[in-house]
């Protein structure tokens, strides 16, 4: 389960420039500084504002990243223009400005080394800022690049690669209009209706995808699982997309199914070779389904959603 990535601000004191911060206002800041948080695996989060040894360190600005289209084409000499072969979307870069402001040459140094040990990893990593704390970046970061001001304080660039070319939402489907975790925002293309859910008790339904992307496991290794609980022999089918899962084996009120992207799984275990292989993925928008072969059931998706 996603933890909330920022903490509530009437509760923590936080940073401020200027007024209306319920008194934690800072003296000195040039302007109102972004809280940045990074997270291993998307559901734990540390935000540069609990280290102590950032001292007077922080975010400024942040670029959005632009869309990286990729395509190839193929020429045909005897035809007018070209083919198009595939296309994709790139990795980009989200460049980001910092101020360090310290008292002394060794305090520079220390808060440098800080927001290095911070960012740099061998790893990938999640990173979100306060500013749209609804989304999530996939990223590795490039390079630092301080621009000294004198010996004790420098603005400094630090470009992170968003290497899957998308922003994704903070939390999954199943935990978006949790009002206590600042999930949703209202540009993600949801639409304002009261019976939009992604957790279903009928045999035909349907499930909004509001990205910008078709949500699609087995090419694009998105992650979509789809909770199945119910007793009987189970075959799922999205009737606007043409797909269909089936599961051989009998399901009792006991038993969970995952289809977990492209494999299934029963109470745990890996189980595709009791299924049809069948793949779903979701449309943009909404996705009618049927389900079938199942009593006292209920079944979940689960996904983030995918945005430029």
């Amino acid at each position: 389960m996603t933890e909330r990535v920022f903490k509530d601000d009437l509760a923590t004191a936080k940073p401020h420039a200027y007024g209306f911060s319920h008194g934690h206002d800072r003296p000195g800041l040039p302007t109102e500084p972004i809280e940045v948080a990074i997270s291993s695996n998307g559901e734990n989060w540390q935000s540069y504002y609990d280290n102590d040894e950032f001292g007077r360190t922080f975010c400024y600005d942040w670029d959005i990243p632009l869309v990286n289209p990729v395509e190839q084409f193929q020429k045909i000499n005897t035809r007018d223009g070209q083919n198009l072969n595939s296309s994709s979307f790139d990795s980009r870069d989200i460049t980001t400005t910092w101020i360090i402001d310290s008292n002394s040459k060794a305090e520079f140094l220390q808060r440098f080394h800080e927001i290095q040990k911070f960012f740099m990893s061998r790893d990938g990593f999640w990173l979100s800022f306060g500013n749209q704390p609804a989304y999530k970046y996939r990223v590795k970061t490039r390079v630092f690049t301080p621009t000294y001001f004198n010996d004790r304080s420098a603005s400094i660039s630090i470009i992170f690669n968003n290497y899957t070319g998308m922003k994704e939402s903070t939390g999954t489907s199943l935990e978006i209009f949790d009002s206590t975790k600042d999930f949703f925002d209202f540009g993600m293309g949801i639409p304002n209706t009261d019976n939009l859910k992604w957790k279903f008790n009928t045999n035909n339904f349907n499930v909004f995808n509001p990205s910008d992307l078709v949500i699609d496991p087995l090419s694009q290794h998105h992650f979509l699982k789809i909770h199945i609980k119910g007793v009987g022999i189970p075959t799922i089918v999205n009737k606007t997309t043409g797909e269909t899962f089936s599961y051989s084996k009998y399901l009792s009120g006991n038993d969970e199914l995952v289809v977990d992207g492209v494999d299934p799984v029963i109470n745990g275990i890996a189980d595709g070779i009791n299924s049809n292989h069948g793949t779903i993925s979701l449309n943009r928008g909404y996705n009618e389904f049927d389900i079938s072969g199942l009593s006292n059931f209920e079944v979940s998706f689960e996904f983030y959603f995918i945005y430029f």
